[in-house]
């Protein structure tokens, strides 16, 4: 595709330098302004448009998430912060990735190549194909003496227990002998792992807050560990 155009918005001078730097190594970004304040980025998108916006998270008087509201839903962002627990307040908005300071280059570059990619496929208006995904809508699991059938679809989640699992649907609780990470390579692409005990269906969650994902009358506590790969998938689904 074509260059992207982008903007830096930082209230710190050397993290600002830190991007521009990184921003110049990769061609196909355009840097059209850098802003140290949100009020500068209003007056700028007054005058004129950009494909992507790195944005900070802490600045005064108008933090990055405060601005993000204001802007248009469309408009894609990359935070930037340097507190890991910032990153789930920011789910709702249209942020393509959260970038943890300082910020490395390959860090830069990971996050850039998946703008590319979002970017690409918002022009050519095509929808993305889920890898690995089963053929089957449905696993039969033995549970005691039957073989119970059960619909992706159907789980909530899935509870780490030992040697077993624990396999939630809105109806029922079944304990299988089966350890998690052999169940987490046969399931679906809409179910992540957000803790060493839990694998959540994405099309369940409620809501997400302080760390937590809500499954009906579940809350699920999100681990550092895997909270950037979650918040990825999560932002695959932004409107």
């Amino acid at each position: 595709m074509n260059s992207i155009t982008c903007l830096i918005v930082d209230d710190e001078p050397n993290a600002v330098q830190l991007l521009e730097d990184h921003v110049r190594k990769l061609p196909f970004l355009e840097l059209k302004a850098t802003c140290f304040d949100a009020f500068e980025v209003l007056e700028f998108l007054k005058k004129d448009t950009v494909q992507l916006i790195f944005m900070d998270i802490n600045m005064p008087q108008i933090s990055g998430m405060d601005l993000a509201a204001l802007l248009p839903r469309d408009q894609h962002i990359i935070f930037s912060t340097a507190y890991a627990e910032h990153a789930l307040e920011g789910y709702e908005y249209n942020a393509i990735d959260y970038l943890l300071k300082p910020v490395t280059f390959k860090r830069f570059l990971q996050a850039v190549t998946k703008a590319q990619a979002v970017l690409t496929q918002q022009a050519t208006n095509t929808t993305p194909v889920q890898e690995n995904a089963p053929s089957t809508k449905y696993i039969f699991v033995k549970s005691g003496k039957q073989l119970v059938k059960v619909e992706y679809d159907k789980i909530l989640y899935l509870e780490a227990l030992k040697e077993y699992v624990n396999i939630i649907t809105p109806d029922s609780k079944m304990l299988i002998y089966k350890r998690m990470k052999e169940l987490e390579e046969q399931l679906p692409a809409n179910f992540i792992r957000i803790h060493n005990s839990h694998i959540v269906n994405i099309d369940h969650v409620q809501h997400i807050a302080d760390n937590q994902v809500v499954i009906g009358s579940a809350k699920l506590a999100v681990s550092a560990s895997y909270k950037e790969a979650f918040l990825r998938r999560i932002n695959q689904r932004l409107l």
